[in-house]
């Protein structure tokens, strides 16, 4: 736990982890141009008391940017990375469907179809006894199920109580924690709505009954590995501790750790991730369903999950929500729990999606929101110009430094990179930046004699890439021989050899 004083001075000296983003390939078009970003973000999390965030934006298939800030556990001095692992709350319930709709791909049932004709007791609405309560019914939050917050019972590690057995114990009448007054909703089911952890809970279980897997082993075989979701898990027991953010509660004075808690209801809200991997999993519904060229879920099913699907709710489709960010309409799904919030949006029309993961207790819309606008930049960004041929000496000696000019400018007025081919395979790094259209100046030196093409290429603060410059030719001619020749034939004459010495001196040219 730390003073608000200190915490503001290690923000200041953690500033932001760049490892990650550095790392990321030019042709990914990573940012370079990140400080306006990362000043937002950093502003954002001192005033709102964000311990630690993890976020990461892709465009289609690519992983455009990623970026890594604050402590993920401040009593251990640990920083937060790209790898780290936050719980994801609620987002949990995107994947937990995921998981139903493979299995009504595979034909084992229909979305239509009666809970009851897979369970091993029935789900009876105590109010409507004679209504089905059918899977597309659980899957809008119109089943009738209600939360009572009285028996979802959360602990400082895995919960002791099995999901399977508490869901039965809570469903069926007589059952531990049953209660017909609380557990569901007056109205009749499918009539109306009302959001449930306990209905999408049941849908997990219903996933172990259909598929005869246990529910981890299912999500694991058939979504983590393929998604390259790895380091995801839905228990403790399943991950490495000292690498899942500590969740936070900022009391007004200092951070207070909750410590790692699970709830009963696991497949409605425990699921923990990075902002990479889950990334991946949004990549794959916005790529229609695929990922690294496998089908997850076919592009219809996808349609249909994003697509409204109650006349009453015009804004929830199968578990996924549209929403309003920024005056863009996106679907995804947001995470709320003690100590950690995640948020998970995409934009069809762009194609662009947005993960946000923190280990404290504050909307993300704002941060999303700049996200979202960062990413469109980058779509509607041009590329500078090709850069002018360079300019310079075209003849030279080795081992000598001979200085090289081009310029070029960028028709949205970003900074400018360069980067020199100086033709004897090697390469400048990215020099930079420069301002549009002022002139880039830079040097090298051969050592070895021959005839060399130089190039230059130019890219703006956003990773945009002009095409290569015109060559420019530079030749190193063999000096040496005609060298010591010349001063054999001036021995006799000291005049001659003053000449050549103030001739070589100043010239570029050899003998």
């Amino acid at each position: 736990m730390l003073k608000s004083s200190v915490t503001i001075v290690i923000f200041l000296l953690i500033f932001v982890n760049l490892n990650s983003i550095l790392s990321i390939p030019i042709e990914e078009k990573s940012l370079l141009h990140r400080n306006s970003i990362d000043e937002y973000i950093l502003d954002e999390m001192e005033s709102k008391h964000i311990p630690g965030l993890s976020a990461s934006i892709a465009i289609g298939d690519s992983i455009i940017w990623k970026g890594a800030y604050g402590y993920a556990n401040i009593e251990n001095n640990k920083i937060v990375k790209n790898e780290t692992l936050f719980k994801i709350a609620s987002v949990s319930k995107t994947v937990t469907a995921t998981a139903l709709m493979q299995l009504i791909e595979d034909g084992l049932l229909n979305l239509d179809d009666p809970i009851n004709d897979y369970l091993s007791f029935d789900v009876v609405h105590p109010l409507y006894p004679s209504d089905e309560i059918t899977f597309h019914m659980l899957l809008t939050h119109s089943s009738g199920i209600k939360d009572n917050w009285e028996y979802l019972f959360h602990f400082v590690g895995d919960s002791p109580i099995a999901f399977q057995t508490f869901l039965e114990q809570y469903l069926v009448p007589g059952g531990e924690y049953y209660d017909s007054d609380n557990n569901f909703y007056s109205w009749q089911t499918g009539t109306s709505w009302g959001y449930t952890n306990i209905g999408v809970a049941l849908v997990g279980y219903l996933i172990e009954k259909i598929s005869n897997m246990n529910f981890t082993d299912y999500t694991e075989y058939n979504l983590f590995n393929p998604l390259n979701m790895n380091e995801s898990g839905w228990y403790l027991r399943d991950l490495n501790i000292s690498n899942i953010a500590m969740p936070y509660h900022w009391d007004g004075e200092e951070y207070i750790p909750y410590g790692h808690i699970g709830w009963v209801d696991v497949p409605a809200g425990d699921l923990r991730t990075s902002a990479s991997q889950l990334l991946n999993f949004l990549i794959m519904f916005i790529n229609n369903g695929t990922f690294n060229y496998q089908i997850i879920l076919d592009n219809e099913t996808v349609e249909l999950m994003l697509t409204p699907q109650l006349p009453f709710n015009q804004m929830i489709g199968l578990i996924w929500w549209k929403s309003i960010i920024g005056g863009r309409t996106v679907w995804g799904h947001g995470g709320s729990d003690y100590g950690a919030r995640a948020l998970m949006q995409f934009d069809p029309s762009t194609q662009i999606g947005v993960v946000i993961l923190i280990n404290g207790e504050v909307h993300l819309n704002s941060i999303a929101d700049k996200l979202f606008d960062y990413a469109e930049e980058i779509i509607n960004n041009s590329p500078p110009y090709k850069p002018e041929k360079p300019k310079g000496s075209t003849q030279g000696k080795v081992n000598q430094k001979y200085n090289y000019s081009t310029k070029t400018t960028d028709s949205d007025n970003d900074e400018i990179y360069y980067i020199w081919d100086w033709g004897d395979e090697t390469y400048s790094d990215w020099l930079g930046p420069y301002l549009s259209g002022e002139q880039c100046n830079t040097s090298y030196t051969w050592d070895k004699e021959g005839e060399y093409k130089i190039r230059v290429k130019a890219k703006d603060s956003f990773g945009a890439e002009s095409n290569w410059s015109d060559p420019f030719i530079i030749t190193m001619p063999k000096c040496k021989s005609y060298k010591n020749k010349f001063i054999d034939i001036t021995e006799s004459y000291p005049l001659l050899q003053i000449i050549f010495k103030i001739f070589t001196r100043f010239s570029n040219n050899c003998l």
